[in-house]
């Protein structure tokens, strides 16, 4: 990319998710279905995009409860995912792909 500021590389899976109508049988068909691709994306795009991601998350968690049934919440665990065009967002778990999954991993604790 011509960007001044530099380009990061991301790496994408093809399509992940079988349809109900296909069978996977075995290690060889999840690794067909698992094809990494590499994707450019402008590290100001992506600082762009963590930077709003961060902000709406600060939203959801300063309005969370600080107790819950008598417990205090002391640490959050967020999984992320990046796509190819360098969108960030929180990840769903959906079965045994999402262990093949890279991402961002988020612990946030509370302040001493």
């Amino acid at each position: 990319m011509s960007d001044s500021s530099g380009s990061i590389l991301i790496f994408i899976t093809g399509e992940s998710a079988a349809s109900p109508s296909e069978v996977r049988r075995g290690l060889g068909d999840a690794i067909k279905g698992a094809a990494a691709k590499a994707s450019e994306v402008a590290v100001t795009t992506l600082q762009e995009n963590m930077r709003r991601f961060l902000s709406s998350l600060d939203t959801v968690i300063s309005a969370s409860p600080k107790d819950v049934g008598g417990l205090t919440l002391d640490e959050v665990e967020i999984h992320a995912q990046i796509d190819g065009k360098g969108n960030v967002g929180i990840s769903g778990i959906g079965g045994a792909e999402f262990a093949a999954q890279g991402g961002i991993k988020f612990v946030l604790r509370k302040k001493a």
